[in-house]
């Protein structure tokens, strides 16, 4: 990674005529102290070390946003890799990583007088591995230099699509809710499962006793990408909405087990990158480790009741406590319908024993003008 920031940095200054970096190092002298404080007092580098990580990866996000905008990353030998390219943002995108954003926003600003296009062009490049990512043609200075860091940005952006808002505040719930039962268990009430073609990962519907999800891939470091994000809305006491950790809770609910997992898979819900179902489902359960959710203005809280009402049903639980106890396994089926037709067979025996086939008329026909039984 330090070699492909060293090749974006010649990269920048190539493009744009420059011999050398001192004019983004000079700039990034005037904001140090600023900086170091947004760190953990942890960070044990000297001011020169800490000046050339800034300048490094700071030109570094500056040249990759400019290679996605002029479309210049197709032919970049590292960005032209789907894959790469995806696990290039989601590191980015790591807690570890940030920078403040009043350094970015600096940076942006020494590359043009209107750096707001900036932030367009990086929620498009994070589309890629953060669906439903809300995008604006515009963005105010102001609420941009209030931003923490790049998850910041993100995670900000990173919200149910309008009309699912729209839905959610004309129907908040101001009574309880509780949490839902696993995929399996809601299956066996006569809840189907249908993947969503929404591409938003919060746009959650429950209709006709279908539950609609969007498709969600597991790979190697979405539990990572999560966390971080996570961590941040946990961590954030300025109020704002913790839509991934609320997303996260119903998927908690959903996975308990590989079985969930298998059944959302076969459903086209969860795209299995990981390994085992049972390695997802443990993946899932961990991201739910102290992650907090508020009893009040819960986004799913509609959509667990409805659920939850339709599972409380008294023919739905009868029915699911029958497949859970004695069709759990496909051979209990089969042994209930071969008993079913010995149970048939042994009733259509007793019945004809009881009452005796009546003898059939033999065929009379008339040959000539005399009738003739045979």
């Amino acid at each position: 990674m330090e070699t492909l920031k060293v090749r974006f940095l010649n990269d920048l200054l190539r493009r744009r005529d420059e011999n050398g970096a001192e004019r983004y190092a000079e700039v990034m002298t005037g904001m140090m102290k600023r900086a170091r404080n947004c760190y953990a007092e942890s960070l044990v580098i000297s001011n020169e070390e800490f000046l050339e990580m800034m300048v490094l990866d700071g030109c570094f996000i500056v040249e990759l946003i400019h290679k996605f905008d002029d479309g210049s990353y197709q032919t970049d030998p590292i960005l032209n890799v789907p894959q790469i390219t995806k696990n290039i943002l989601k590191d980015l995108a790591l807690v570890e990583n940030q920078l403040p954003f009043f350094v970015l926003w600096e940076l942006f600003g020494e590359m043009t007088e209107d750096p707001s296009p900036y932030i367009f062009i990086i929620l498009k490049m994070f589309e890629r591995v953060m669906p439903g990512l809300r995008i604006s043609e515009t963005y105010d200075e102001n609420s941009m230099k209030n931003l923490k860091h790049l998850i910041d940005l993100l995670r900000t952006n990173w919200l149910p699509s309008e009309d699912s808002m729209r839905e959610y505040q004309k129907v908040q719930e101001d009574g309880g809710w509780s949490f839902i039962r696993s995929a399996t268990e809601l299956r066996e009430a006569g809840i189907k499962f249908k993947r969503s073609n929404r591409c938003n990962l919060f746009d959650l519907k429950f209709e006709k006793g279908t539950l609609y999800i969007p498709a969600l891939n597991i790979e190697d470091d979405t539990e990572r990408l999560f966390r971080n994000i996570i961590a941040c809305e946990q961590f954030d006491h300025r109020g704002s909405p913790i839509y991934l950790s609320q997303y996260r809770k119903v998927v908690d609910c959903l996975i308990n087990t590989g079985k969930d997992v298998e059944l959302l898979c076969h459903k086209g819900i969860i795209m299995n990158w990981l390994g085992t179902d049972e390695e997802v489902a443990e993946m899932i359960n961990r991201l739910g480790t102290e992650v907090l959710i508020s009893s009040k203005h819960f986004f799913y809280a509609k959509l667990f009741n409805d659920v939850n009402n339709h599972y409380n049903r008294p023919w739905n639980r009868r029915i699911a406590s029958l497949r859970h106890n004695y069709f759990n396994t496909p051979w209990t089926l089969i042994s209930f319908l071969a008993a079913a037709f010995l149970l048939l067979l042994a009733l259509l025996q007793t019945t004809f024993t009881i009452f005796p086939v009546l003898k059939v008329p033999e065929t009379i026909f008339m040959e000539g003008t005399t009738w003739i039984s045979r």
